[in-house]
């Protein structure tokens, strides 16, 4: 058997959460946060006892400012290589999102132009990231049991971590629903909504146990099979 692997969310900003993954064998960073978060980011860790140095790996998930802004600065503290699908690995190279952003209702059109001027993040800074992958990637190399795959849709180079325990960290192939934290709901943006369901129905083959989101609470799997007959 190998370690126990926990997953615990920390949230950094209005709209920005990072996620903390640790075994006895290591730690993994999923996410960054936006630039100017990374103090915030280095004192969450703190608090569950994860100086920056033990930081191995930064996964991130896509492509998108809110997920990888801080990544940069967050590699200068912990000196922890930055992982990013091919697919979406430009967007970290001209710091800007990977788009295009593609409003998936009208009603996510208008909260999306109201959420952009209530939040207004530095510039991600641009930079080059240190492993670049194509294929499904285990990071047991780096402590954790499980295993990182290619879930296109809400990006190009969308990726989940999928967990062996069947923790699985989804990044924004869904988000929560505001008014119900148990339920799912579409991401506010999709490169290709179509491929963002086949990605999603995949996954849920995997039979994993907990999803994970940015945005809103940990999700029962029966919630996103609701969400796929819903909008699939």
């Amino acid at each position: 058997m190998g370690p126990t692997t926990q997953v615990t969310g920390l949230r950094l900003g209005p709209i920005s959460r990072m996620f903390l993954v640790q075994s006895d064998a290591g730690v993994v960073v999923v996410d960054a946060g936006m630039a100017g978060q990374t103090d915030r980011a280095v004192a969450a860790l703190a608090a569950h006892g994860v100086a920056p140095q033990d930081v191995r790996l930064i996964l991130i998930t896509h492509g998108h400012i809110d997920h990888f802004g801080g990544a940069k600065a967050l590699r200068a503290r912990t000196g922890a290589p930055v992982a990013v699908h091919t697919l979406d690995a430009d967007a970290l190279r001209n710091g800007q999102n990977m788009g295009p952003l593609k409003p998936t209702t009208p009603l996510t059109g208008l909260l999306l132009s109201i959420g952009a001027r209530m939040v207004a993040p530095d510039p991600a800074i641009a930079f080059e990231p240190d492993i670049v992958f194509d294929a499904p990637w285990r990071l047991d190399d780096y402590g954790i049991a499980g295993e990182v795959l290619h879930t296109p849709g809400h990006t190009p180079g969308s990726v989940t971590l999928l967990l062996d325990n069947g923790a699985a960290i989804v990044g924004d192939l869904a988000t929560g629903n505001w008014l119900f934290p148990t339920r799912a709901a579409p991401p506010l943006v999709a490169w290709d909504l179509k491929r963002n369901w086949e990605s999603l129905h995949a996954l849920l083959e995997r039979h994993p146990t907990r999803l994970y989101i940015t945005h809103g609470q940990p999700l029962a799997p029966e919630a996103l099979h609701v969400l796929l007959k819903r909008y699939a």
